[in-house]
């Protein structure tokens, strides 16, 4: 995880259900509490959509966590908007903010 943030301090993470972290340290410590909490974190990831302009890049992708701790295995799907920023030759991740999915893929929502 460390290989892809990028070490500045205003970089943004918003994990589901969480205020906003800012830093980073406070993104790290999320990150490794993340994965201490579990045997095994498995992300499929799906319905990719890019966005390009200049040095700044957007993807917005459905994330299928599949998490197998002490109390057995877990899924949940989540809509991820990740914005890396081009820092010399690398993209850097600068924002992560991920959103639970409520509904099915094929749902439409109702609009009034």
């Amino acid at each position: 995880m460390e290989a892809i943030w990028h070490r500045a301090p205003h970089i943004i993470c918003i994990h589901p259900g969480w205020r906003p972290l800012l830093g980073w340290g406070p993104i790290m410590n999320s990150w490794e509490g993340i994965f201490a909490s579990a045997f095994e974190v498995k992300v499929e990831v799906t319905e990719v959509q890019l966005t390009l302009d200049g040095g700044l890049a957007v993807i917005v992708v459905e994330e299928t966590l599949t998490q197998r701790d002490y109390d057995g295995v877990s899924r949940a799907t989540v809509l991820a908007t990740n914005v890396f920023q081009l820092v010399g030759a690398q993209w850097k991740l600068i924002l992560h903010h991920g959103s639970p999915v409520a509904m099915p893929s094929d749902a439409v929502p109702r609009v009034q």
